[in-house]
């Protein structure tokens, strides 16, 4: 931490194309937000409430959406939800056709009070909701107060026919919920992108504290 009395987070997105000929084109590159629900799960584990296992509050899950440029002017540190986040409709072959090897896991999503949101309008899922999983692997430390997320989407992952245009990072469980329940912490929309088999798409996510 910066500074023992002032928590400060900020963070910083890249997107990127990836080839098969091992060509990379930049396609996205600026800040994005750092959402209320962080200060909710770090207050709860500074204070020692919520979770009893230090585990749920990390920064394990994330969610891609198809309408986020709806909110390009107007979304805030107050979002608690992507608008339209994948898998609601279709479930999770929204992400991952049978060959993708993505991970996928379903548990409850955090409201602005602490309760569970409903997938409203979206599908028979009532209060379960599809979430990426970030694996170890995927997760770099920088520096002391730098922490990178890989969100790696394979040539066979999210080819649907909408375009991707917005991303939110999720901590895992901070309420110590049974079932999980899971708060946005970073949020960003950005341009179309519309995903294919002819690219695989990285994002580099940059959290600083």
């Amino acid at each position: 931490m910066k500074n023992k009395d002032v928590l400060d987070p900020s963070g910083h997105l890249e997107i990127w194309k990836i080839y098969p000929t091992g060509e990379e084109e930049l396609v996205f590159d600026e800040d994005n937000t750092i959402t209320s629900g962080m200060g909710v799960g770090l207050g709860l584990l500074y204070a020692g409430s919520g979770a009893d296992d230090v585990t749920n509050f990390q920064v394990r899950y994330f969610q891609l959406g198809v309408e986020g440029d709806t909110v390009l002017d107007t979304y805030s540190v107050s979002t608690v939800s992507l608008v339209s986040a994948l898998g609601q409709v279709e479930g999770g072959t929204d992400y991952s056709g049978a060959d993708s090897g993505i991970g996928l896991v379903t548990q409850e999503l955090m409201n602005w009070d602490g309760t569970a949101k409903s997938t409203e309008g979206g599908g028979s899922f009532g209060n379960t909701w599809f979430f990426g999983l970030l694996t170890d692997n995927a997760i770099k430390r920088v520096d002391l107060n730098s922490v990178t997320y890989i969100i790696y989407l394979d040539q066979l992952t999210c080819n649907i026919s909408a375009p991707i245009n917005e991303v939110g990072l999720f901590m895992q469980n901070p309420l110590g919920n049974s079932p999980a329940r899971s708060n946005l912490v970073a949020y960003r929309p950005f341009s179309n992108i519309t995903k294919t088999d002819d690219f695989s798409l990285v994002f580099k996510w940059t959290l600083n504290f």
